[in-house]
């Protein structure tokens, strides 16, 4: 089991989806000592990490019953889409508080990304030597272009890890992982297209950094190989991948009632295939 991981896609609010099917596996017990995370998929996987069942529904969805922490008035009062103050301050440490102690205790192995805005490649994180640290990268790691700031760790400007790497196969081969259990945000049919007018605003915005431009330009191109990759990686019994089938949303979703449902479909794709996961997994 020990060269065996779970590799979480990101997608912002589509997270959830990733959350249903954690939250099933720590219902059902089934361990898996490797995560790897992007972006928003590090919100779901921490809780897998801390044994926290049911507190991404607490931290992500529910508050928006009270507080609408996204959205143009967020942007105009902020300077960001997000308002991350809440998301990695107030959220975690007094609304639904997240057990650190039981995180960094885990035997799991959590890996998180973000992008060298500099270099415009992934780094890897997976040493948190304290709380604070740990947040500090999970804000850099979700931190969008455009809709969010530019995050410094050490100094080192940061991105969202999904602009250098959406679907990190090779690390996970890289940490020597024989078998990936890959969960995707997206439908089957999806393909990232590489988009004109979001490249010259990349241009213009970040023109500081070009190798983080050139980055950008090929991300579609790449995330569509990954899946090139993981589809024959599945064939060849190296891979299993739980994705959405019945529902898609947007990544700025904000209708709690929506948020819930996909959540669901997550729990319920994860139930529906236990036997395939377990069998894949050999528990």
């Amino acid at each position: 089991m020990k060269q065996v991981g779970i590799m979480i896609e990101g997608g912002a609010m589509r997270s959830v989806f990733a959350a249903g099917v954690l939250d099933y596996f720590m219902e059902k017990g089934i361990e898996v000592p490797n995560v790897l995370a992007v972006s928003a998929g590090a919100y779901a996987g921490m809780n897998y990490i801390s044994g926290q069942k049911g507190r991404a529904v607490e931290a992500v969805i529910k508050p928006l019953e009270k507080e609408k922490y996204m959205g143009p008035a967020t942007f105009l009062r902020k300077g960001t889409f997000f308002d991350m103050d809440y998301l990695f301050e107030v959220v975690p440490k007094k609304l639904a508080p997240f057990d650190f102690d039981a995180f960094t205790g885990s035997e799991k192995k959590f890996i998180i990304n973000t992008t060298d805005c500099r270099t415009g490649k992934s780094i890897f994180h997976e040493d948190f030597d304290t709380e604070d640290k740990f947040w500090k990268i999970c804000r850099a790691a979700n931190s969008l272009p455009f809709i969010s700031r530019v995050s410094r760790i050490d100094n080192i400007p940061m991105l969202d890890g999904g602009m250098a790497d959406a679907l990190p196969v090779a690390k996970a081969l890289e940490e020597g992982w024989e078998k990936i259990l890959v969960i995707l945000t997206r439908k089957s049919d999806y393909r990232k297209k590489y988009r004109h007018f979001y490249m010259l605003m990349i241009r213009t915005l970040y023109r500081r950094y070009p190798a983080f431009v050139r980055t950008v330009a090929g991300r579609a191109q790449k995330y569509n190989e990954c899946l090139m990759e993981i589809e024959e990686m599945e064939k060849q019994g190296k891979a299993l991948v739980l994705r959405p089938s019945r529902l898609a949303i947007s990544n700025n979703e904000s209708n709690v009632d929506v948020l819930m449902d996909y959540y669901q479909h997550g729990y319920e794709e994860a139930m529906g295939r236990e036997k395939e996961i377990c069998d894949f997994l050999m528990i």
